[in-house]
């Protein structure tokens, strides 16, 4: 065929293709040199008219059959991201989640069964609830230290006639919070009656001295406080975690643990059963993917509808891959993926989420896969002449004797073939 340059022209001046980042062997670039050789040497001479609408077509089919190559050579890459980025599987979310603190995911097992017996509790002390308007504190200095595992920490209170209990409650609340000393205050009111919580800031047993995290005691001067809001009441003890981790028992003084450092699990409520983590492929990134391929798919329906230029080689565009979709209707489907009325892909996300995680749609691109070799056969006939689908009128046949060819004359489409779309 003639080469013309007006090809070339549309495609730098009006396209801007995507940059791939795809490398190829030297023995790739030659095996595609000789398909399209092999190709083009029993291909008619075609007459056409490469307005810019049949160049934006017949680009617009090779961008979208390339996306589909890539896809698939992403998924049936066992090296690919896709499976070597990896996301943390719960069984029960609810029960336990987890997070990574590092990806070195080779010092993981691949499956952890995890039952939670009893979660981790910090030291809670109820006060006593008492008349909430009343004047119970007498006025003047009220001293009261606090000892917990940051050491002690020593207040005054001042109390004049006119504040009420809940005020002097609310006052200690806000003198304890803002020492920072390991412990939580908070003023609970039911009614007319007010009381004073305090609470751990750690959970689980102390890991030396005594079995509580704090404990309040009232100086020598001024009125008992301690003694009248209730402040020692200790109504949940410190406890630390159990859980056993494939039938082996642990504990935690927290309900957040570390695997090797590298996983990290937190515990929300105590399991019936063991939990299974497992680590699966990031389906984030799989998911991306699947939207590219059923885009491109898509695509390339809608081209095939085109009929703004009359092509006649669209009815064969749909042919070539709707044939594919059909053939693995029943693969495709268990995969998560339908086909709607107007013949385009369709995403069931629940269903393609849980094919990612249990296989089926790394399935359908293994090596042994029809599919996979379905779509290959697919996309290098659309990428090699996709000039097949738009009007072209046939001059001559080619003389099949002859033995002889011309190395960069084979079509009107060659030089594509070898720019940054290859």
């Amino acid at each position: 065929m003639l080469v013309s340059g007006n090809i070339y022209n549309h495609l730098s001046t009006e396209l801007v293709p995507k940059r791939r980042v795809n490398t190829h062997k030297s023995s790739e670039l030659k095996a595609l040199y000789n398909n399209m050789a092999r190709y083009n040497k029993k291909s008619p001479l075609y007459m056409m008219s490469l307005s810019n609408s049949k160049q934006s077509h017949m680009i617009n089919i090779k961008e979208a059959a390339l996306t589909l190559r890539d896809v698939v050579e992403s998924f049936s890459n066992t090296d690919s991201t896709i499976y070597s980025k990896k996301m943390i599987h719960s069984e029960n979310n609810e029960v336990i989640s987890g997070s990574f603190k590092t990806h070195n995911y080779t010092s993981l097992p691949d499956e952890l069964n995890i039952e939670v017996k009893s979660l981790a509790t910090s030291q809670i002390n109820t006060g006593n609830y008492v008349d909430s308007s009343a004047n119970s504190i007498k006025t003047g200095s009220h001293p009261f230290t606090i000892e917990s595992s940051q050491g002690s920490a020593h207040f005054n209170l001042t109390v004049s006639g006119k504040e009420s209990n809940l005020d002097v409650q609310n006052k200690l609340a806000s003198f304890i919070n803002n020492r920072i000393i390991g412990v939580n205050a908070y003023v609970d009111v039911k009614e007319d009656t007010s009381a004073l919580l305090l609470s751990s800031s750690s959970t689980g047993v102390p890991s030396v001295g005594s079995e509580l995290h704090f404990k309040a005691t009232n100086d020598s001067a001024g009125q008992d406080i301690v003694e009248f809001f209730g402040m020692n009441n200790v109504t949940t003890k410190p406890a630390d975690s159990t859980f056993t981790i494939n039938g082996n028992e642990h504990t935690s003084s927290s309900n957040n643990i570390s695997i090797n450092q590298v996983l990290e699990l937190d515990f929300h409520k105590v399991s019936d059963a063991p939990i299974k983590i497992s680590l699966v492929p990031d389906t984030e990134i799989a998911e991306d993917q699947i939207d590219s391929f059923i885009e491109a798919y898509n695509n390339l329906v809608d081209l095939s509808e085109d009929s703004s230029n009359n092509y006649t080689g669209s009815r064969n565009l749909l042919r070539d891959i709707s044939g594919i979709v059909d053939k693995h209707k029943i693969e495709l489907e268990m995969a998560g993926i339908t086909v709607d009325e107007s013949n385009k892909l369709v995403k069931n996300k629940e269903l393609v989420s849980e094919s990612l995680l249990n296989g089926n749609f790394a399935q359908l691109f293994t090596d042994i896969s029809s599919f996979k070799e379905d779509v290959n056969h697919a996309t290098e006939r659309l990428t090699l002449d996709p000039m097949s689908y738009i009007n072209r009128l046939i001059v001559s046949y080619p003389n099949t004797q002859n033995k002889l060819g011309t190395a960069y004359t084979q079509s009107v489409y060659s030089g594509l073939i070898y720019n940054n779309y290859a």
